[in-house]
């Protein structure tokens, strides 16, 4: 079961569906992440204390646009850092 976090942040318990939350709460942290289950990628969240927030937080991944030197194709691929490289999926290189 391998996590990809995407966002950690600060969420209010008691909005509910609605925009505003109720008076008089304290926002508690937040994980939204991807989960590979069974071979396909769901997205789910849960709450999560402020120390695991902090250490979450320094793993987050990005999404970055590449382009391939040989077949010039534009691609995305989720990264943690911008020194990161991925293979191309078409010519795998």
């Amino acid at each position: 079961m391998t996590k990809i976090t995407l966002s950690v942040s600060k969420a209010y318990k008691n909005s509910g569906s609605f925009r505003f939350h109720r008076k008089k709460t304290k926002p508690a942290w937040k994980h939204y992440f991807l989960d590979d289950i069974t071979g396909e990628w769901k997205f789910n969240t849960e709450w999560i204390n402020p120390i695991k927030a902090r250490i979450l937080k320094l793993n987050v991944y990005k999404t970055r646009t590449f382009i391939c030197e040989e077949c010039s194709l534009v691609f995305e691929g989720l990264v943690k850092n911008d020194r990161m490289k991925i293979d191309c999926p078409e010519c795998e290189n």
